[in-house]
């Protein structure tokens, strides 16, 4: 009688917990897709946790062809990219994350089909709502790695000691002996099993430790195929193609996930009781170590497989980011990619960073040569044409009215700094940048676009200016588009027969100053450094001298050149 008091007390409780469990789960899902849903189109609020951001860079360093054009170093810290990216990634996976990297890093520079797929694909999910909350909830169930890419670990799995499997083999004949013990000699095998459940908590996260980033990558492959699985039963006939393929892939990745979905889950922190039975059991039983090597065979069988899900999932969901993206700006355009006369046409040109941006119409046939005073919005033009025409090349989104240009390389030198740790002064970054995009000019197939602010800002005035209009000159000559600024006015004049003056201006008022940040055509007529010292209070004294010497230096600076 007791023991049947005690079985129905045990299913009782038992019915609780999963009760409370899948009440629990569904509360959170609900949640989840109300958030998915009404985040589309707002302001991106996705944070990365420490280390994070790190992985975002994974199937980019996969992908990367040799010889083939992506945008440096240089020219992504200039324009910001990283905080661009950020603003953009609206994706619900870490293939979406990577892919949507991969695009931005590697803008086309020739015309590809893929391209208006992609476009058609952008269009598609962002008319149509509840296919795109299908498609999203799929992406988001997947989620991400954390601060591991897959790639980091699958094409190094070599690195992984598998001798260890035989302690954990040794663990499990442990426990068989001491339960069959048990039966025999209480006593005995209940030590025999207290001793083995102390050796294996206490082993487990040393052990744990070295193929953990592993196990966090192959649990995010179980969840990338129940996904692809997930996206298959959509049936949705905009990506018939996609889907059949990722059908195929899932049928060639099924050894890979089965029995092994429930001990490579990940624990969600949520407090849910059946996930913390099941985190105990992995940690007195080793079970997820013995399977990871298991596992381990089948991946790098299918190394390639996983490479294309990937490649597909991180697809749409980028394209769908891009949708999100586009509604939250609200003003952006298509870009059209010609070769007529004109290098750069833009309508309404702004830039997407700016809480509050002016927007500028450029149409340009040759070189630009931007000057005007400080804070004038010079460097700030600079970006915004050469972001232009980096995400109309990756993501097929301008923000602008319209966008007319030929497919470029893409290369600035804005914001350099001298490097102590190489012992390399200003003057040296400058003139290694400036190299480099001489260097990529010579390609006669693709053109250039490049943007290079105060040019040899590093050195004295006289060698500078001198200088600058050589090397202005020949960058004229190369093929592309140099888009450049000064606070020089002197080029304007030693170089107006190969580059287009156009400038901003400030007005001053009672001592303030302020700027509209509009494009306008000549060359600055003004200068306001300073008058600045003024405004901010310096002794008028000081101020008076330094106007008097700047018109005498300006003199001197024009005679020696």
């Amino acid at each position: 009688m007791e023991t049947l008091v005690l079985a129905i007390l045990l299913g009782v409780i038992a019915l609780i917990i999963i009760g409370y469990g899948t009440y629990h789960n569904k509360k959170i899902r609900e949640y989840e897709i109300r958030k998915i849903k009404e985040s589309y189109g707002k302001a991106c609020e996705r944070t990365y946790g420490e280390g994070e951001y790190a992985h975002i860079r994974g199937y980019f360093n996969t992908h990367r062809v040799e010889g083939e054009y992506t945008v440096d170093d240089i020219t992504w810290s200039d324009l910001n990219l990283d905080s661009v990216y950020r603003s953009m990634n609206y994706t619900g996976s870490s293939a979406g994350d990577e892919y949507l990297y991969y695009l931005l890093r590697t803008p086309k520079t020739q015309h590809n089909p893929n391209v208006s797929d992609m476009e058609e694909l952008v269009t598609y999910y962002m008319s149509e709502p509840e296919k795109r909350l299908a498609m999203q909830t799929a992406l988001h169930d997947m989620g991400r790695t954390g601060k591991y890419s897959i790639y980091d670990y699958i094409n190094n799995l070599d690195a992984v000691d598998a001798g260890m499997l035989k302690g954990d083999y040794l663990l499990l004949a442990v426990y068989v002996i001491a339960i069959a013990a048990f039966v025999f000699n209480t006593a005995f095998g209940g030590l025999v099993l207290f001793a083995a459940l102390f050796y294996g908590g206490l082993s487990y996260f040393s052990r744990k430790r070295k193929i953990e980033p592993y196990i966090i990558s192959f649990a995010y492959v179980i969840r990338l195929i129940n996904g692809a699985r997930g996206i298959a039963a959509l049936k949705d006939e905009r990506i018939a193609k996609e889907t059949e393929e990722l059908r195929g892939l899932v049928k060639e990745m099924a050894a890979f996930g089965r029995f092994s979905s429930l001990v490579m889950s990940a624990s969600s922190g949520s407090g849910n009781p059946a996930e913390i039975l099941i985190d105990y059991i992995k940690m007195f039983t080793h079970i997820d170590i013995i399977r990871f090597f298991a596992m381990r065979k089948e991946i790098i069988k299918h190394t390639d497989d996983i490479d294309r899900m990937l490649t597909i999932i991180g697809y749409i969901d980028a394209c769908i980011a891009i949708g999100s993206y586009r509604t939250f700006i609200g003003k952006y355009t298509v870009p059209a990619f010609t070769d007529n006369e004109y290098r750069f046409r833009a309508v309404g040109l702004y830039h997407p960073l700016l809480e509050e941006p002016v927007a500028n119409d450029v149409i340009l046939k040759r070189g630009m040569l931007l000057t005007g005073s400080n804070a004038s919005g010079k460097s700030t033009m600079l970006r915004t044409m050469t972001l232009a025409a980096v995400l109309a090349q990756s993501v097929n989104t301008v923000p602008a009215d319209s966008y007319e240009a030929p497919m470029y390389k893409i290369y600035t030198s804005l914001s350099l700094s001298d490097d102590i740790l190489k012992g390399e002064s200003y003057y040296m970054a400058e003139i290694r940048s400036l190299k480099r995009v001489m260097d990529a000019g010579k390609d006669d197939a693709i053109p250039i676009l490049a943007a290079v602010d105060e040019v040899l800002r590093g050195t004295n005035t006289v060698e500078r200016i001198s200088a600058s209009t050589a090397i202005m000159k020949q960058l004229a000559g190369v093929n592309g588009l140099i888009l450049a600024a000064t606070h020089d006015l002197e080029l304007t004049e030693l170089l107006k027969d190969c580059y287009d003056n156009y400038h901003f201006e400030e007005t001053i008022v009672d001592d303030d100053i302020s700027f509209a940040y509009k494009l306008l055509p000549g060359e600055a007529t003004t200068r306001n450094a300073i008058k600045l010292l003024s405004i901010m209070g310096y002794d008028e004294a000081l101020v008076k001298e330094a106007e008097d010497m700047a018109k005498d230096y300006g003199k001197a600076d024009i005679e020696h050149v």
